[in-house]
């Protein structure tokens, strides 16, 4: 990595561009919008390396990826500069949230759609970021998310297509999400966008703003919750296919969600503060009202996550004593202060 390509800045460590060629230049095809694909990444060098790969063979003709990388690993720099690729921004910052490291990502960026992926999913096929675009056509689309799948040799979808669309990417009464986006149907006018696998104009987050910071789990709610109340008439959310993504919940590092020791703790504290900071700003009434029924909501979706397949390594004995634990201390979550409410920051705009 050449010293000319190096920037430093104060909030960031270091910070380097590979674009010789903007996807907002006069060579942009008439009526095809510039692309941002958005990627955190944070302690997974391979599968953030494979994913770059994979991107870069997009057959879009114009977009450029933004990295977010949360470390100081030189060689991953390095490498990640070895791609010699005109349309790849690799910015190295210290770790932060997830939902920071998405806004800090955005201001990096400049595309007029901004696509969304995290260093451990993958795109599948080279036309994952057209299947988003296409979607745009419409001027009242303003989000997309696509199809997840969690093996790429067996993407069957399920049973009851019709049901699930009907039920999925819908909030509950408790305002966490119904998403079921292994579905292969297409759904118009749906509550939220999902982490990955997902995309949205960039003139809806200068309109807006940004994600909420210092929100440990279901971080995009809060955007989801303001589109809801802003969106001017016709706008709309859109759940499509077309654009799919493998899945992957077995890849080290990350926030090791599923891996640390206390897995099932910081899940539960995770969701009483998503349930106290998010819902309860957005929607005070209902949680001052009904905030008992939102501690046992919490309890029995860890319980689900529990033994849901993608906490598959853990034993049987495991997933008993975690259980057994999760309703033991109770209390004890509530309470916690694992998370620090002044690390919470109301994003007005990030652009």
């Amino acid at each position: 990595m050449s010293q000319s390509a190096l920037t430093l800045a104060p909030e960031i460590q270091q910070y380097f561009v590979s674009r010789e060629l903007s996807p907002t230049s006069s060579v942009l095809p008439p009526g095809c919008p510039s692309v941002s694909v958005i990627v955190r990444s944070y302690q997974r060098p391979q599968a953030l390396l494979e994913l770059v790969e994979r991107l870069l063979k997009q057959d879009y003709p114009a977009f450029e990826v933004v990295v977010f990388e949360q470390s100081n690993d030189s060689d991953l720099l390095d490498r990640l500069a070895s791609f010699k690729a005109p349309d790849l921004c690799v910015v190295a910052a210290p770790p932060t949230n997830a939902p920071a490291a998405r806004n800090a990502a955005i201001r990096h960026s400049r595309g007029d759609i901004l696509v969304f992926i995290d260093d451990d999913d993958l795109p599948i096929g080279e036309a994952w970021i057209s299947g988003h675009v296409r979607n745009y056509e419409d001027v009242l689309c303003m989000g997309v998310v696509g199809r997840l799948v969690s093996d790429p040799t067996r993407m069957q979808g399920p049973r009851f297509p019709k049901l699930v669309r009907l039920l999925a990417m819908r909030h509950t009464l408790f305002k966490d999400t119904r998403a079921y986006a292994h579905n292969t149907l297409e759904k118009k006018g749906i509550d939220f966008l999902i982490g990955s696998n997902s995309s949205v104009r960039r003139s809806l987050v200068r309109r807006i703003g940004g994600w909420d910071e210092g929100i440990p789990m279901n971080e995009e709610q809060s955007f989801a919750f303001k589109f809801a109340r802003m969106k001017l008439k016709g706008e709309y959310f859109k759940f499509d296919p077309t654009p799919m993504m493998w899945r992957r919940t077995n890849i080290k590092g990350g926030l090791a969600r599923r891996e640390a020791e206390g897995w099932h703790l910081r899940e539960i504290e995770a969701r009483l503060f998503y349930y106290k900071h998010v819902v309860g700003h957005y929607f005070p009434i209902r949680y001052a009202l009904l905030r008992p029924l939102f501690v046992l909501r919490a309890l029995t979706q860890v319980l689900e996550w529990i033994w849901d397949p993608d906490n598959g390594e853990r034993t049987t004995r495991e997933r008993a004593r975690a259980s057994i634990d999760l309703f033991l201390g109770v209390f004890r979550w509530v309470f916690s202060r694992r998370f620090s409410e002044g690390e919470i920051r109301r994003v007005t705009s990030c652009i």
